[in-house]
């Protein structure tokens, strides 16, 4: 009996210590490299999905989620130790889909007592002391051009976390790609890499992720 307390005790010890991320985005393409990554690290995730699902995984748990929508994300937020955005535009999206989303999201955390959340954006998403490249400078300037609402977002969304006085972290990265992680390297304000693997995103949200160094920053994955 007495060995059967003491492993009970260390189940429920060790069940207290593994952390829950609720992910906003979690079947795009950078939720579902984030969401494994995650799962890998010893993390439990609630992943809030919308018009799409994930495989289910040991430690996994999907949960429909309109980002705009308060009594869902609080509902994805139950349980939760941190907040991972990933919500992004896609062909469709609303013009201030990133803004909306981090507002509704703000709201829900301020219920369950949440401080902690990171966001992804792009580097069109400028903070002082950025140093961009020429290639960052000339891709920004098409991207406002193409698609202005896009870079607009980004901003929007990040004055919106810059004044919740939460622990926020934005990561900004100039052109996502698929494939493998390479050597992490994150900066105050870059040069940001031309091409940032998705896997990288996601390695670098989970070292930044318990690191009091980087809240109220909005760190460049560099080359």
């Amino acid at each position: 009996m007495f060995t059967l307390a003491v492993c009970e005790s260390a189940l429920v010890i060790l069940k207290r210590m593994t952390k829950c991320i609720a992910v906003l985005g979690a079947n795009g393409r950078s939720g579902r490299e984030f969401v494994l990554a995650a799962l890998a690290a010893g993390y439990t995730v609630r992943a809030g999905v919308h018009g799409g699902s994930i495989e289910p995984k040991k430690g996994l748990n999907v949960i429909d989620c309109d980002a705009t929508n308060q009594a869902d994300v609080a509902r994805l937020l139950n349980g939760a130790d941190f907040v991972v955005s990933l919500i992004g535009h896609v062909p469709g999206s609303p013009k201030e889909v990133q803004t909306n989303a981090i507002k509704t999201i703000i709201q829900a955390m301020r219920t369950k007592n949440l401080t902690r959340i990171v966001s992804l954006t792009g580097t069109g998403v400028r903070f002082p002391g950025d140093r961009p490249s020429l290639i960052d400078r000339l891709a920004n300037f098409s991207i406002k051009i193409i698609d202005p609402n896009r870079v607009k977002d980004g901003i929007s969304h990040a004055k919106v976390l810059q004044s919740s006085q939460l622990n926020w972290t934005i990561v900004r990265v100039l052109k996502l790609t698929n494939g493998p992680a390479s050597e992490l390297r994150l900066t105050s304000g870059g040069p940001a890499k031309q091409l940032t693997s998705r896997a990288e995103v996601a390695q670098a949200i989970l070292r930044i992720l318990e690191d009091p160094e980087f809240y109220q920053k909005a760190p460049v994955i560099s080359k």
